[in-house]
C-alpha cells in the first residue's frame, strides 16, 4: 500500500514538470524548445534563436566560472590558521589550552593584534593590516574561515587571483579603520585588542552586493539571483548578529563592507573565460604579499615588550592573591590574639594596597582582585575592633566573603585562566 502511494505521487509530480517542447508558430504542432528549426515543418523561429542563444551563453558563464581556480583563497585560509597556531605555541599557557581556549590579549598584541592606543599614540600603522589575518579563539577563526571558504571563492573566480587579493586586503584595512573609528565614537577603552577576518570577509559580501547590481544585464538569472539582491539578507543577518552581541566589533563589519562596496563600483570584473595570467597580475600579488610580510615582520620586532607585560602581568596578579590568601589566613587565626592586633592591621592595609596596584589579565579577573582589596580592609577594621564579640564576629563575616571570592577567582581560572598559564595549583 505505501509503495503503491509512492509510484502516484512520483507520477503525478513528473507530469506536472514543464515538457521541453514548444509549438510550432507555423505549423501548430510541437516541436523541441532547443532546436530552432520545427522538426515538422523546418520553420526556423527567431525567438527560439535567441533563447538558445541565451541559454548557450548561460551555461558557457557557468562552465567558465566554475573552471576558474581560486588558489588565494586558500592560501589565506591555510596562513591563517598557521598564525593562529604560532600563537597557540606562543601563548603563556600550554599549547593545546591556547589552541581550545585562545590566547590572551598580550600575545595578541605581539603577533599584531590592533588597538587605538598603539596605532594613534604609537604610530604602530602595521597594526591596520597583521589583525586581519590574526584570530582570538578557535571558535572565532573556523566561524571566519568557513565564511571565507564560502564567499572567497567566488569573488576570486569574478575578479581574478590578483584583483581578489588586493581586494581583500583593502577591505581588511577598512575593517580595521572601521573599528578604530568605533572605538573612538563609542569612547571605548583604547587598549582593547581587536582582531579578525570579519572586516574583510564583510568587504568580499559588499562587492558581491555591489556586483549582482552593477552587472545586472550582462550576468544569466541563476547568478543575478546568487549576487546582488541574493547577498542583501546575509549581510543583514549579519549585521543584526554584531549589533545585538556585545563583544563583536561591528565596526570592522561596516568598515569592511563599505570598503567592497566601493570597490565593486570602480575595479572591473573579469569575465569568465577571458582571464590569462599577466604581469601586472604577478607583480600586484608579490606586492600584497610583500606588504603582509613586511607586516608581520614589524610586529615581530614590536613583541618583546608586549610578551613581557604579559608575563610580569601574570606574575604580579599571582603574588598579589596569594599575598591576600596568606594574610586573610593569619588574620583569621588570630582572632582570639589582640596583642598583635596593629601588627596585623598594617600587614593587611599593606596587601591591600599591592592588590590596588596589580593590573589584573581581565576585566572578570580585575573585579576578583578589586573584591580581594576590600576584604581585606575590612579585615583590617575588624581586627582593630575592641569588642571581643563583635570582633570575632566581624572577622568570620569576612571570611566567607573573601571564601566566596576564592572561589569566583576558580571558577575564572576554570573558564579563562588558564589562557594565561594559571592553573589552580599556582593561586590556592
Amino acid at each position: 500500500m505505501l509503495s503503491a502511494r509512492i509510484a502516484r505521487v512520483s507520477i503525478e509530480h513528473h507530469s506536472q514538470e514543464p515538457r521541453p517542447f514548444r509549438i510550432c508558430v507555423q505549423c501548430g504542432r510541437p516541436t523541441p524548445t532547443n532546436v530552432p528549426d520545427c522538426v515538422n515543418c523546418g520553420f526556423r523561429s527567431v525567438q527560439a534563436v535567441v533563447e538558445n542563444d541565451h541559454v548557450r551563453s548561460s551555461q558557457a558563464f557557468a562552465r567558465a566560472y566554475l573552471a576558474r581556480r581560486n588558489p588565494l583563497t586558500y592560501a589565506i585560509l591555510i596562513f591563517n590558521a598557521v598564525a593562529y597556531i604560532l600563537m597557540s605555541a606562543s601563548a603563556g599557557s600550554d599549547f593545546l589550552s591556547a589552541f581550545g581556549r585562545g590566547v590572551d590579549p598580550s600575545t595578541l598584541i605581539a603577533f599584531g593584534a590592533k588597538t587605538n592606543e598603539l596605532l594613534l599614540d604609537k604610530g604602530e600603522w602595521f597594526r591596520l593590516l597583521t589583525p586581519v589575518f590574526i584570530h582570538s579563539g578557535l571558535i572565532h577563526i573556523a566561524s571566519n574561515s568557513y565564511a571565507l571558504w564560502m564567499v572567497g571563492p567566488q569573488v576570486e573566480r569574478l575578479y581574478g587571483s590578483a584583483r581578489f587579493l588586493l581586494i581583500y586586503l583593502i577591505c581588511g584595512v577598512g575593517g580595521v579603520v572601521g573599528s578604530l573609528l568605533n572605538v573612538l565614537l563609542l569612547k571605548r577603552d583604547p587598549t582593547i585588542a581587536s582582531v579578525g577576518a570579519s572586516g574583510a570577509i564583510f568587504g568580499l559580501f559588499g562587492v558581491l552586493a555591489v556586483f549582482g547590481y552593477k552587472y545586472r544585464h550582462e550576468l544569466p538569472a541563476a547568478f543575478r539571483r546568487s549576487f546582488g539582491s541574493g547577498i542583501i539578507p546575509v549581510i543583514a543577518i549579519n549585521l543584526f548578529i554584531g549589533f545585538s552581541v556585545p563583544a563583536i566589533d561591528n565596526g570592522a563589519h561596516i568598515g569592511g563592507l563599505v570598503c567592497g562596496a566601493l570597490l565593486a563600483l570602480v575595479v572591473p570584473y573579469i569575465a569568465p573565460g577571458k582571464e590569462k595570467l599577466s604581469g601586472s597580475g604577478l607583480i600586484t600579488i608579490g606586492v600584497c604579499v610583500a606588504i603582509v610580510g613586511f607586516s608581520f615582520v614589524r610586529a615581530w620586532q614590536a613583541s618583546p615588550p608586549h610578551l613581557q607585560t604579559r608575563s610580569s602581568t601574570i606574575n604580579e596578579f599571582l603574588n598579589g592573591i596569594n599575598t591576600a590568601n596568606r594574610l586573610m589566613q593569619r588574620s583569621t587565626n588570630a582572632i582570639d590574639d589582640p596583642d598583635s592586633s596593629a601588627e596585623l592591621a598594617a600587614k593587611l592595609e599593606d596587601g591591600a594596597k599591592l592588590l590596588d596596584r596589580v593590573k589584573a589579565p581581565d576585566a572578570d579577573a580585575d573585579a576578583i582582585r578589586s573584591e580581594l582589596a576590600e576584604v581585606l580592609r575590612l579585615q583590617k577594621a575588624a581586627i582593630l575592633e575592641k569588642d571581643p564579640q563583635l570582633r570575632g564576629s566581624s572577622i568570620r563575616m569576612n571570611a566567607q566573603r573573601f571564601s566566596k571570592a576564592n572561589s569566583d577567582l576558580r571558577e575564572w581560572v576554570t573558564s579563562s585562566g588558564q589562557k594565561y598559564g594559571i592553573t589552580s595549583s599556582r593561586h590556592e
